[in-house]
């Protein structure tokens, strides 16, 4: 499990953990930002990892490199290349694996990404330990995520050289949705056996109370002012700003890591930025909010996304308003499930989508079980495989 900001791909990790350590002896590596603890902890309190065996290397990239792989024109290049923040460790992945895997008699290694520069290590892994299976484990999709037209060359050649031979060294390949899963099958051919495990949720939190005055909206998770990120916040800035009405009627609350420094955004009456919560309280202040939000702003990366905390916001049975660039799965789910509202940006003009909020506000009616949208019962294919 590589560093990272988003603590959807760490519980998705964090909860493959659980699973496997009712049967099986679990070893975790992960990198660590030693100037932010909290990273270091997955995001999680520290008791609820005191029986893990977590090893950790430590991260050493500046502020100067994470800022380079994540530079609006050549983002996705890096992307597909997976030069990214986890690339310059590798070696250090290898060096620590390979001692657990010797000391400890390690029959299987699972490589969660994105960061996709881990998957380059399975050939290395693979040659030197040829009894040792390896799972690898898309959270997001890697070449079959890109899909803009600049970039098609590039894609092309990776597919082909780089991610098709990773994959044709694996026994096992995990999709977290149904559409990277599809591409996965198409891409790769060979005879290792792939699985769907959607993430899910991990526990429901006690439903509160909204005793609200104003509708409030809360986003939980990574948010962005940059135009060209993957969650731009000004999509809603735009609207809201140009309309008092919906001010006095509607605050958004946004909870989690963000890099707002538009004074006027960070200002705006309509905005509250709150700091990071733990996954348990997280789960407590979604039940508090009218409606919930999932923001993806990019179109060229939209379809196969499902973010992990859907499924959250799916426990806290809370009205889901999806604003994306295009079609995605998640959209999908929601309309099936009639789960909220899933609006294409592009296409609706979201003034008026607010102000119809707004007016007719309604509770929703669970008409379903959603249990097969929890972790345990997702996991439960992890436990089939390792034996």
């Amino acid at each position: 499990m590589p560093y990272t900001k988003s603590l959807g791909g760490v519980l998705r990790v964090y909860s493959f953990l659980r699973t496997l350590k009712k049967k099986h002896k679990v070893f975790l590596v992960v990198s660590k930002s030693f100037k932010n603890k909290s990273y270091g902890y997955l995001g999680l309190l520290k008791k609820d990892l005191k029986k893990l065996n977590i090893n950790y290397i430590k991260n050493k990239n500046s502020r100067l490199a994470l800022s380079i792989f994540n530079f609006r024109s050549f983002r996705n290049i890096f992307y597909l290349l997976g030069f990214d923040y986890s690339f310059n460790l590798r070696n250090q992945y290898y060096e620590t694996c390979s001692k657990i895997i010797e000391k400890n008699n390690i029959d299987y290694i699972i490589i969660s990404s994105p960061p996709f520069s881990l998957f380059y290590l399975v050939k290395r892994i693979k040659s030197r330990y040829k009894n040792l299976k390896v799972i690898l484990d898309y959270r997001d999709g890697w070449s079959t995520r890109v899909n803009d037209f600049l970039t098609f060359p590039l894609k092309y050649l990776v597919q082909k050289f780089i991610e098709k031979k990773i994959l044709n060294y694996a026994d096992y390949i995990l999709s977290a949705t149904s559409q990277i899963h599809a591409k996965i099958k198409n891409l790769s051919k060979n005879k290792n056996q792939k699985l769907l495990i959607r993430n899910g949720f991990l526990i429901k939190p006690t439903i509160k109370k909204k005793n609200n005055d104003k509708i409030k909206i809360g986003y939980f998770g990574l948010i962005s002012e940059d135009i060209f990120s993957y969650r731009n916040i000004r999509v809603i800035y735009d609207v809201m700003s140009q309309n008092e009405f919906l001010q006095k009627k509607i605050i958004f609350e946004f909870y989690g890591n963000n890099d707002i420094r538009d004074l006027n955004i960070r200002n705006f009456s309509s905005f509250k930025f709150r700091k990071n919560l733990n996954y348990k309280k997280a789960l407590s202040k979604m039940t508090e909010m009218n409606y919930l939000l999932i923001l993806h702003t990019e179109k060229s990366t939209a379809k196969e996304m499902v973010t992990s905390k859907f499924y959250d916001y799916l426990a806290s049975r809370t009205q889901i308003i999806n604003i994306c660039s295009g079609k995605n799965e998640v959209g999908e789910i929601i309309k099936r499930f009639e789960l909220g509202y899933n609006i294409n940006y592009e296409k609706t003009n979201l003034e008026e989508f607010f102000v119809e909020l707004m007016h007719n506000a309604k509770k929703i009616k669970w008409k379903k079980n959603l249990d097969i949208f929890s972790r345990d019962y997702q996991n439960k294919q992890l436990l089939k495989i390792i034996n």
